[in-house]
């Protein structure tokens, strides 16, 4: 089964489970390696507890193993998507306008010196197009949803003028 497939079905499981808890689905990655590694990002509106992710991580994992969705072993990951969160479409980076963020390119960018990854601040997103200001190159770039490999939110730190020294 393809990793499309594999991650919706992920999602018709999961999203019952939380609907109860008053969590939401924001993702799921699947990862490579020896095992595969299944990441499911929940979040609710005061965020989520370890006990709702543990309790999440055993309802899931006893339903996939009943609907058989994956044949080989996997790990079981529930998390928060965090302070850098990833996005899995762009609905949700339309929330975070504003704010800084990574995308990498599924391809290197024909007018962008062939790079694949870019970071700058989120300017607008439109139908399946998102905008960024580079301020490094000092210009936008627009690209297809489509086109991005991944994607995620940075969190900056605010400065509080704490630790710097005096002189």
């Amino acid at each position: 089964m393809g990793g499309d497939a594999t991650r919706q079905r992920i999602k018709d499981i999961v999203e019952p489970i939380l609907e109860p808890m008053g969590v939401a689905l924001w993702g799921v990655e699947l990862g490579a390696g020896p095992r595969l590694l299944v990441r499911i990002y929940v979040e609710g509106p005061e965020g989520v507890t370890i006990d709702q992710c543990a309790e999440i991580s055993r309802h899931t994992g006893l339903a996939m193993e009943v609907e058989d969705v994956l044949s080989n072993a996997y790990i079981l990951e529930v998390s928060s998507p965090g302070l850098e969160r990833p996005f899995f479409s762009p609905a949700q980076m339309a929330t975070y306008v504003g704010s800084p963020v990574v995308v990498v390119l599924r391809e290197a960018h024909p007018d962008m010196a062939g790079r694949r990854k870019f970071q700058g601040e989120l300017t607008g997103v439109e139908d399946e197009t998102v905008t960024l200001r580079l301020p490094e190159q000092d210009c936008t770039l627009s690209v297809h949803w489509n086109d991005i490999k991944k994607t995620h939110l940075v969190h900056v730190f605010p400065d509080t003028g704490k630790g710097k020294k005096k002189r």
